[in-house]
């Protein structure tokens, strides 16, 4: 009876981790819209861009250099790691010198992929 129990309780925690997870859980785990929870002092929902500010997005990497969405996933998950820096208020510098890494761009180009990422949906 006592091995059941015991049973019963791994299968529910097991449930519960698994719930969790699939909505999102506040271990950065995707949920099911294709949003993410970040932790930190707080909490940050990362902004996933609809099918027509995606496309907006990628039409403004083109514009600045095709290759930039040449990988359009990696464009738009970079572009949605950039929002968070946005959202939570970074500097401008910063801001530039994480465009500039994520997309590897030159400092004068990291700008317009701000603009990109601003003007399309975040």
């Amino acid at each position: 009876m006592k091995r059941a129990a015991i049973a019963v309780s791994g299968l529910v925690i097991a449930a519960g981790a698994v719930t969790v997870w699939a909505a999102g859980g506040d271990d950065g785990s995707p949920g099911t819209d294709g949003t993410r929870t970040v932790g930190g002092g707080e909490q940050h929902v990362i902004p996933s861009p609809e099918a027509g500010q995606r496309e907006l997005l990628l039409s403004d990497l083109r514009a600045l250099n095709p290759a930039l969405a040449g990988d359009e996933d990696r464009a738009v998950e970079d572009a949605r790691w950039l929002c968070v820096d946005i959202r939570r208020g970074q500097p401008e510098d910063a801001l530039l010198e994480e465009a500039s890494q994520r997309f590897r761009v030159t400092w004068e180009q990291a700008p317009r992929v701000l603009e990109a990422v601003r003007g399309s949906f975040c």
